[in-house]
């Protein structure tokens, strides 16, 4: 099981998790959206086009399985698992 023990927001275009065992991450909010996990994008031919100063209406978690992004622009269905934020690595 993957345990949040909190989030925070760095600025206006990541956050940051602790997760259970101290381990801390760092999440660009357009890294996420242009992965974004929804059917919809994922069979999508080309990754979508994200606004690299996309922001964020709101996060919240979707029960004990993930995190659900209201992004100011583009798509905003995926939820995002635990288990999938914890194993992202954006490439810079």
């Amino acid at each position: 099981m993957y345990r949040i023990i909190s989030i925070q927001q760095l600025d206006n275009f990541s956050f940051c998790i602790e997760w259970e065992g101290n381990e801390k991450k760092v999440y660009f909010l357009k890294d996420l959206q242009q992965n974004c996990p929804c059917a919809s994008c994922k069979l999508a031919k080309t990754q979508p086009c994200v606004d690299q100063n996309v922001q964020a209406h709101r996060v919240f978690n979707v029960g004990r399985y993930g995190l659900k992004i209201e992004f100011t622009s583009g798509c905003s269905q995926g939820i995002y698992s635990y288990k999938w934020l914890k194993d992202f690595n954006a490439i810079h």
